[in-house]
């Protein structure tokens, strides 16, 4: 269970501050690119990332006026006894969901490994982030979780950020899954882009296939290869030739790269 983020100051900061001056329009909603664990209580924030407009050039996020209502109109005389006017009332906001799931799609393919999308930010006021319906932001995440799901985990929480101009402040809340949820958490900054480390590995392996024209291409391949994650995770890992340890802490900044060992196979025939 997720109970503090922790963005990286200098990279995050610098997006508000660059947001806030360009003039953005007044509701934006993006991609939180960090990392998730099941194992930390703990979620990092790496950076994040706009929804870019849609197709048509419509915004993925955006304002809709509060409907009017009989118990906010104004009284007929306009005296001082008649309710608020609706006007009155903060605009609320709306997504173009399927957008912000394909922009997921697109970016978590480029993703270098250890990042993935783990959450959405949303940039608005306070008033229209608060007259927002709970359900309608879980949905939002949902849609994206979805889009983006994490192979081999069952974990189920993600991310929603707030960054509010009126007044400026930051909000961070927990979306469970199951539920749809929403709990608030600790929000705070440090250092973290300049703590990570590049480890290259390349895998190879080769496979046939016997394909099913009524079968999809891509569940076919799914199927092929999945016994290649086991043993993935049963493999030694070698980093710049040194056998990895439990314990082991690495701190050269260089580039390290990263060769598995592989159990021997017991299912091979005798004589190979």
């Amino acid at each position: 269970m997720v109970k503090a983020v922790v963005a990286d100051e200098a990279r995050i900061k610098a997006f508000e501050d660059g947001v806030a001056s360009s003039g953005a329009p007044r509701a934006q909603v993006g991609l939180v690119v960090g990392k998730l664990s099941a194992s930390s209580d703990r979620a990092l924030v790496y950076s994040l990332l706009p929804t870019p407009p849609t197709d048509a050039g419509e915004p993925a996020c955006s304002l809709r006026a509060a409907a009017p209502s009989a118990g906010k109109a104004k009284s007929k005389g306009g005296g001082k006894g008649g309710a608020t006017s609706s006007s009155d009332a903060p605009p609320t906001l709306q997504f173009d969901v399927d957008w912000v799931a394909e922009h997921a799609r697109q970016v978590s393919r480029m993703l270098l490994g250890g990042m993935s999308v783990i959450g959405i930010y949303v940039w608005a006021s306070e008033g229209s982030f608060k007259a927002t319906s709970p359900a309608v932001l879980s949905q939002v995440i949902r849609v994206v979780s979805q889009a983006v799901p994490w192979y081999g985990s069952d974990f189920d929480e993600r991310l929603l950020i707030h960054l509010s101009y009126s007044p400026r402040r930051w909000a961070c809340r927990i979306c469970e899954m199951a539920s749809g949820s929403l709990r608030p958490c600790d929000f705070k900054f440090s250092k973290l882009l300049t703590s990570l480390q590049t480890f290259r590995c390349t895998y190879n392996f080769e496979t046939r296939l016997n394909v099913v024209q009524a079968e999809p291409f891509k569940k076919v391949m799914s199927k092929a290869i999945s016994h290649l994650t086991k043993e993935v995770q049963n493999a030694k890992a070698l980093i710049d030739g040194v056998l990895f340890l439990d314990g082991m802490t690495i701190t050269s900044e260089s580039s390290h790269k990263v060769d598995f060992l592989l159990p021997f196979k017991t299912n091979l025939p005798v004589g190979v």
